[in-house]
């Protein structure tokens, strides 16, 4: 990818600038990022909440809103994992090593996304039940859940491809992309549930296409 080569031959400033200051800057978008992370379920629960009933509220910031939290961990772990690699390479000026490292990570972040998906399909029902699902709201919590197992590939790559970004001192970018994400789907939860009536699988639908917003402009940042 031409635009890692470019970033690669330029200065790094996480080791040739103030320390403490490039840590601090580097830090914060992170942490935010986090917080906006967190966000997708928070916001389809209040919108589901305001605008549909309590079972859907219920379905979607119960159980639901657990695993996908724990998907969410996961994911971070993931990339942190890509992160040390390919920082190792960057750091080492390793154009070659840079470059195997991020096609082996997007690749991953493929393949483990589609497992995910048809592991999480395939067992939506064993996990609500694990955690004690009320009967009331097992369907609608299935139904969000089934949906949101849908978009794990775009997840996967958001999360992996804002990692690679990370490893190479550049935090701000995949901020500004959660940030963009996150206000798109607050405009897909409204339309979909107020315009037409969707109610919990609109919300898990606005969510997947949130997501795939982040997903193709982290891609499109590294192909750059």
């Amino acid at each position: 990818m031409e635009g890692i080569e470019r970033k690669i031959n330029a200065e790094n400033r996480m080791i040739t600038g103030v320390i403490w200051k490039q840590i601090l800057f580097f830090f914060f978008p992170i942490m935010l990022g986090s917080l906006f992370q967190q966000l997708y379920n928070t916001v389809d629960a209040i919108v589901v909440g305001q605008f549909v009933g309590k079972n859907a509220l219920a379905a979607v910031g119960g159980s639901a809103s657990n695993i996908l939290n724990l998907l969410i961990g996961f994911f971070t772990g993931l990339s942190s994992g890509a992160t040390v690699i390919i920082s190792q390479y960057y750091g080492a000026n390793d154009r070659d090593g840079v470059t195997r490292a991020l096609h082996t990570a997007i690749l991953f972040s493929i393949v483990g996304g589609g497992a995910l998906t048809v592991l999480g399909l395939l067992g939506t029902d064993a996990m609500l039940r694990l955690m004690d699902t009320p009967a009331d709201t097992m369907e609608e919590s299935a139904l969000y859940l089934r949906i949101m197992f849908l978009g794990m590939i775009p997840n996967m790559v958001y999360n992996v491809g804002s990692a690679i970004l990370r490893a190479m001192g550049d935090s701000k970018r995949p901020l500004y992309f959660l940030v963009v994400a996150c206000l798109s789907n607050v405009l897909l939860d409204i339309v979909s549930v107020l315009l037409f009536k969707m109610g919990v699988e609109g919300v898990a639908l606005a969510s997947i296409l949130a997501q795939t917003i982040s997903a193709v402009m982290v891609m499109l940042s590294l192909a750059s």
